[in-house]
């Protein structure tokens, strides 16, 4: 007897991968600043908002000092935790049988497992429940998620479906539009509720005798449309990462994503940059079929735009690589060999910061990231706008007016 999880974890760092060291396309002779008097930099914590909240809170804070440099500040943690809705993985758990007919080894039958995570820095466990409804509305199972602790740099807790024994007698052997509602027990609020897609198919590589050996993958075309604004604070400057999503076993090396500012081109990945793969979801005997795999790419721009995070203007020579110093639209044009797949936009307000385009407040999407409008061009991807338009953010209605 066998199961499967048909996700594979892939996070690999975005350092290194398509990184080509050269010099920047783009040469501004700026005086070197001179040091300033020295001014105590505001180390105040940023301003909570209320857990939950189906809004953006934004992935930086500002300071300013009388030399009019604005730095970002790395977000505080919230004692109180903060749901981040974009950050919820549903996956397929697979059996090649179906516990109730327990002598047929040729009826594939699946469950939901899902990964969340929250913006948490407190001390306590959390304590949230998923609760599973059939395409009939009706109650299917419920489960209490595992909490794993607070343990990443980013401020984020990980809470993971139950490891049990006996998880395959919740199995079914059907496919649909099922629902999700996750529930925080210390106060019974419920803190995410929407619907996944699950598609059953026959696989080509399945035996064509028996009828019911078949696999099962949940539909994330809804992804492709929809960016999120990242960033990475692991490095001496705060670096901007924009993440999107694709269809199809691509190759990191086939990517260069540009950045423009004013409609001149500032960074490539090309030159300073990197592309890194992300999360990947596919169904488990997919085969060839690039129309069953989906996989994030994250594209950044080291020491070619970046946030500006300390006070110590001696080494600030190169003021236009600071993006939170240039408020205004950027655009971002993403290639794969050569030909332009994505297209999508951001904004630096006044105060250093991404400015919130109101997305996720109107699709009542909570977290703490930037959701991003992504135009999906030409034929690299294989997927369904429709179901795209009408799934939504796990059949939410998001706002964003680039789906056809």
């Amino acid at each position: 007897m066998k199961t499967h999880v048909t996700k594979t974890f892939l996070t690999l760092a975005f350092f290194g991968l398509v990184t080509t060291a050269a010099s920047a396309q783009f040469t501004i002779k700026i005086p070197k600043i001179s040091k300033p008097k020295t001014e105590p930099v505001d180390t105040r914590p940023v301003e909570r908002e209320s857990a939950n909240q189906p809004v953006t809170r934004g992935t930086t804070s500002a300071n300013t000092t009388r030399s009019g440099a604005i730095y970002a500040v790395k977000p505080e943690a919230p004692t109180n935790p903060q749901f981040l809705s974009e950050a919820l993985e549903v996956q397929i758990e697979r059996w090649d049988y179906y516990w109730k007919i327990p002598n047929d080894n040729h009826n594939s039958s699946w469950v939901p497992r899902i990964v969340a995570k929250a913006f948490y820095g407190g001390s306590a466990n959390l304590r949230y429940k998923a609760e599973y409804t059939m395409p009939d509305g009706t109650i299917w199972f419920s489960e209490p998620l595992e909490y794993r602790g607070n343990f990443a740099s980013d401020g984020t807790a990980s809470l993971m479906s139950e490891s049990d024994s006996n998880r395959d007698k919740k199995s079914i052997v059907t496919g649909g539009l099922f629902g999700i509602k996750i529930t925080d027990t210390k106060d019974s609020s419920t803190v995410f509720q929407g619907k996944f897609k699950v598609v059953r198919y026959k696989p080509k590589s399945s035996d064509a005798r028996y009828k019911n050996e078949v696999d099962y993958y949940v539909d994330y075309d809804w992804k492709l449309p929809i960016g999120i604004a990242d960033i990475d604070w692991s490095s001496r400057n705060a670096v901007p990462i924009i993440r999107m999503w694709f269809k199809g076993d691509l190759k990191t090396s086939g990517f260069e994503a540009r950045l423009f500012h004013k409609g001149q081109q500032i960074a490539t990945t090309d030159d300073g940059g990197s592309v890194g793969s992300g999360e990947r979801y596919y169904a488990f005997q997919r085969g060839d079929d690039d129309s069953l795999f989906w996989n994030e790419f994250r594209f950044r721009w080291p020491e070619r735009a970046e946030f500006l995070v300390t006070g110590d203007l001696s080494n600030y020579t190169t003021p236009e690589q600071f993006i939170n110093q240039r408020p205004g639209e950027y655009v971002v044009k993403v290639y794969y060999n050569g030909d332009q797949v994505r297209e999508t936009n951001f904004s630096i307000g006044s105060n250093g910061t991404y400015a919130d385009n109101g997305i996720a407040k109107q699709s009542k999407i909570s977290t703490n990231k930037s959701i991003l409008p992504v135009k999906v061009m030409g034929t690299l991807d294989k997927w369904n706008p429709a179901n795209a338009k009408t799934m939504g953010f796990y059949g939410t209605p998001v706002a964003v007016s680039n789906v056809p």
